[in-house]
């Protein structure tokens, strides 16, 4: 299965949980269902801090859009602190390539 390009880019170096936060994402987000026209995906990075915030917050959005068959994958990532290269393999939204798989958390009603 081929992801489309993430829809909103997402900043590199910086939490995604808290907009005050400037500490470095160490977990990154990777939500994927479906609603009635197609599959949706959302992606987002934390802080060791925000983690718990970007799992509830990704949760949220989904149950409000009620959104099926839908799963949160969390992975631990240690990016260089001087890297520049946009999250995923080539900026596409997905895990980084030296990411770590933590969790994957399948949301039910």
């Amino acid at each position: 299965m081929t992801r489309p390009p993430h829809p909103h880019p997402m900043q590199v170096h910086t939490c995604h949980a808290d907009g005050a936060c400037c500490r470095p994402p160490r977990f990154q987000a990777h939500l994927d269902a479906a609603d009635g026209t197609g599959p949706v995906h959302r992606s987002a990075e934390a802080c060791s801090d925000h983690v718990g915030d970007m799992v509830q917050a990704l949760t949220t959005w989904a149950r409000r859009r009620q959104l099926s068959d839908a799963q949160l994958r969390l992975f631990a990532i240690d990016r260089p602190a001087d890297d520049r290269t946009p999250p995923g393999p080539g900026g596409q939204g997905g895990p980084d390539p030296l990411s770590l798989a933590v969790s994957t958390i399948r949301l039910t009603e």
